[in-house]
């Protein structure tokens, strides 16, 4: 059965947002944030100026929605869905290491332009702000399962677990051992994984 004409727009709409979001976050790794312009941004796309601003809006607007392709690209919900779901206080305490490890991984670009830049750029230090937010907001959910399941090392509350959780597992973090200490991807995972089993659970 052919597609309804509505579904057809909708869908050539959302790849339209979907390659102009692309082509700024390209920019935005190549040339910085303050140096890209809403023009470039089209003419990378290949697209009018007019159709970034229906389509995605602003500057402000577009690069607001970073943190929502990094959730996506790294697929974050499903891992963490799976993760949550298998009951394995092992499982779990290794998620927040997982997922920074996947950022890091299909989502590195995002990760250097916003943290590089946004000490001088409102803009991006909203974005950093929001990712950080959803990281401890993980971490913490995690903190809550394990919690659930006796998981967590005696005299180790929720708070403190899911504090440590975000810690270890702060992008920040990862990126230092990356870029000053060459630690792999790897190595960076397996040593957060470590850590926090031996720091945050029970060891039953």
């Amino acid at each position: 059965m052919a597609d309804r004409p509505l579904g057809r727009r909708a869908r050539q709409a959302q790849q339209t947002h979907d390659e102009i979001l692309q082509a700024a976050r390209r920019l935005f790794a190549e040339t910085g944030y303050a140096r890209t312009t809403v023009r470039q941004i089209a003419a990378a796309a290949g697209v009018s100026t007019q159709t970034v601003y229906d389509s995605v809006g602003s500057k402000q607007a577009l690069v607001e929605q970073l943190n929502d392709l990094i959730d996506e690209e790294a697929e974050v919900l499903a891992v963490a869905g799976e993760a949550m779901a298998s009951g394995d206080p092992a499982v779990l305490a290794a998620l927040p290491a997982r997922v920074t490890r996947a950022i890091l991984e299909t989502c590195g670009d995002i990760v250097h332009a916003v943290w590089s830049g946004a000490a001088a750029e409102p803009d991006l230090a909203a974005v950093q702000a929001e990712g950080h937010r959803r990281h401890l907001g993980g971490a913490r959910r995690v903190a809550v399962a394990l919690d659930d399941l006796g998981a967590l090392r005696p005299g180790t509350d929720v708070e403190a677990a899911g504090e440590t959780l975000a810690v270890l597992s702060d992008i920040s973090l990862a990126v230092l051992l990356r870029d000053s200490y060459g630690w792999s991807h790897e190595r960076i995972e397996a040593w957060v994984v470590a850590t926090t089993t031996e720091l945050v659970l029970t060891g039953l």
